[in-house]
């Protein structure tokens, strides 16, 4: 590989543009930000349009939380499925605790909460919050979550081809580029959720 330049990644790439698409669609449906982020890069190449891949990317987003809904709705009282429901109880009583007094805002900000949005969605269609509700919430905040993601894939993919022309390196970089962007948004939702718990916290003791 070490004699591989990005022309070799961006022809191959090229030749397999729909099987990349449809690895992507589905990779969205299951909420897989790295995948849209790898999928910027590859935009910024040229080897995928960016307009396919965002409207690949926002149908798989948006077709994946109905499908969840659907399934938070239908499966609550199955005794299977308590073990999930109750992951996704104890994700939104910690991540958004007014999820019950503000579900449009709290399905809207959970798009961008490290671990909270599949439990936010789940949660949706076991409390039977107002599908149209729930899908407006939905779509608007994946046209600014795949957005989001998309131009930073791409600006990752702008980086990384101006460090080195090298296929391994590249592929380094993006692997280094990745872990490092998703151990940041780890950290950033750890200090917002404490803020917030703290904030929480200091509201019921002005109360009593």
């Amino acid at each position: 590989m070490e004699n591989l330049t990005i022309e070799h990644i961006v022809s191959f790439v090229e030749i397999h543009r729909y099987t990349g698409y449809f690895i992507l669609f589905f990779a969205m449906v299951l909420e897989g930000e790295i995948f849209l982020i790898i999928a910027g890069m590859l935009a910024n190449l040229e080897a995928f349009d960016i307009g396919d891949v965002f409207f690949i990317s926002l149908l798989g987003v948006i077709l994946g939380n109905m499908v969840w809904y659907y399934l938070g709705s239908v499966l609550k009282n199955k005794s299977f499925a308590r073990r999930m429901i109750g992951w996704a109880e104890r994700a939104i009583a910690y991540f958004l605790p007014r999820f019950r007094e503000r579900p449009f805002k709290s399905i809207f900000f959970s798009k961008f909460i490290y671990g909270a949005n599949r439990a936010t969605v789940i949660m949706s269609g076991v409390l039977k919050v107002k599908f149209e509700l729930f899908l407006r919430a939905e779509f608007l905040a994946s046209i600014a979550w795949v957005s989001l993601y998309l131009a930073i894939g791409y600006f990752f993919g702008y980086a990384a081809v101006h460090i080195t022309k090298n296929a391994s390196r590249f592929a380094l970089l993006i692997v280094i580029f990745v872990v490092a962007f998703i151990l940041l948004q780890k950290l950033l939702t750890l200090y917002y959720e404490r803020r917030k718990h703290q904030k929480l916290e200091k509201d019921r003791n002005a109360q009593r």
